[in-house]
């Protein structure tokens, strides 16, 4: 697909979601706007990790030639903000995983600079449906980040992006979607889902990823690039503080002992239940 057809499709479907998260929020209390699944037909999911070779003298990174005005109150301030033009990868994180992206993760990444322009936050988060036998794509959600909108820190783009599809389709794995548990329909027994981001997921968005059994993740920006003065999301601290033993994090933590502290675990044993659980061992 070109470039303008991916564009009008990603505007035409952020001003839906806008338009619902704006409804959302008219009361005292908003609760998060999740989006509703935009349906594909006859699409085949094609993307093949194909190595990115940047270790030559010669190579440079693609970019789209984007470089927004600026309108900060003070207009001296962007000179402390040049424009960046490709992704700031340190220590070897990425080394094994670089590849080229695909018109979904282009998709994603326009979905965020138009979450910038409507005031929302620079993420954004898109999931494929695609169906097990013919891996056909049945339908797609995009989300972007809404902590601002929807009063709740936890609203980031690939939390609602999942709360989303786990919403539409009825279930809460996304790694084994079953055509009789859906309530969405699908061609095939099984699908399942896998999820673009428009920079690396935060630990919290990797843990909920991992926690919906979806088993593919592809994102653009690193976390480097999120960390970048005038962008200043860094989630270091935050990897940090999970490395560290509890008496020494900065978040006071205390492990309390009362006589009930078994009690639910000891009646979800013997309980007749849907057990869940990551599937990643």
């Amino acid at each position: 697909m070109s470039e303008r057809p991916v564009e009008e499709e990603g505007k035409a479907r952020f001003q839906r979601l806008l338009y619902g998260y704006q409804r959302s929020v008219s009361g005292a209390v908003a609760p998060a706007h999740l989006s509703t699944p935009t349906e594909v037909e006859g699409q085949e999911y094609e993307f093949k990790p194909v190595p990115l070779v940047s270790g030559g003298v010669d190579y440079h990174q693609p970019w789209s030639g984007y470089a927004p005005k600026c309108t900060l109150e003070d207009q001296e301030d962007c000179k402390y903000y040049p424009v960046q033009t490709a992704n700031i990868k340190v220590n070897g994180i990425y080394s094994g995983i670089e590849v080229e992206g695909d018109r979904w993760m282009q998709l994603a990444c326009l979905a965020a600079r138009e979450s910038v322009e409507e005031k929302g936050g620079p993420f954004a988060a898109l999931i494929l449906q695609i169906d097990d036998s013919s891996d056909q794509i049945l339908r797609y959600w995009i989300n972007h980040n809404q902590v601002t909108s929807a009063l709740d820190p936890t609203a980031h783009a690939e939390i609602m992006a999942i709360r989303s599809a786990c919403a539409s389709l009825g279930v809460f794995d996304l790694g084994s979607i079953r055509k009789d548990e859906s309530k969405l329909t699908q061609p095939g027994d099984l699908s399942h889902c896998v999820i673009y981001s428009s920079a690396e997921p935060c630990p919290m968005c990797y843990a909920a990823i991992c926690w919906a059994n979806i088993p593919m993740l592809l994102f653009a920006a690193t976390r480097f690039d999120a960390a970048t003065q005038g962008v200043d999301f860094s989630d270091e601290a935050i990897y940090e503080e999970l490395s560290r033993p509890y008496s020494d994090r900065f978040v006071r933590v205390y492990q309390c002992t009362v006589d009930n502290s078994l009690d639910s675990f000891n009646l979800w044993k013997v309980s007749r239940k849907v057990q869940y659980s990551p599937d990643i061992k």
